[in-house]
């Protein structure tokens, strides 16, 4: 296997760098909260010292960047179906079931088995059904 070479643009190094900062912010959080004895105010003054860290020495950091990406990944894809899922249950089945109780029919299928059309013929490229 070869190795990774070095990470040399800043964007990579701000991505490694800013990809340290979530467990500082849920560190904060649960301070806030009173469930670990540091002060919030320290994890403020942590974010941007861990940012450069994270810049400073990217090949240390990048293997937790990577597991973070995939795991990123892996909730948004999951975060996506549950929104369209939410949406559907939520908006479209409801209007659904008002418009049966109203009657109204938007697709007509009623109408025989089918829903193709009957051709006229052949007639003109302008009028062709």
């Amino acid at each position: 296997m070869s190795a990774r070479p070095p990470v040399h643009r800043l964007r990579d190094r701000f991505a490694i760098g800013a990809s340290l900062l979530p467990p500082v912010a849920l560190l904060m959080l649960a301070a806030r909260w009173g469930w670990v004895s540091v002060s919030p105010r320290n994890c403020l003054v942590a974010m941007p010292l861990v940012l450069g860290l994270g810049m400073l020495l990217p090949a240390v950091f990048e293997p937790w960047h990577r597991w973070l990406s995939r795991v990123q990944a892996w909730c948004g894809r999951r975060l996506v179906f549950g929104v369209l899922l939410g949406v559907y249950a939520l908006a479209l089945v409801p209007i659904a079931l008002l418009m049966r109780w109203a009657g109204q029919r938007p697709l007509d299928l009623s109408r025989s088995g089918s829903s193709w059309v009957k051709s006229k013929g052949y007639g003109s490229l302008r009028d062709p059904f």
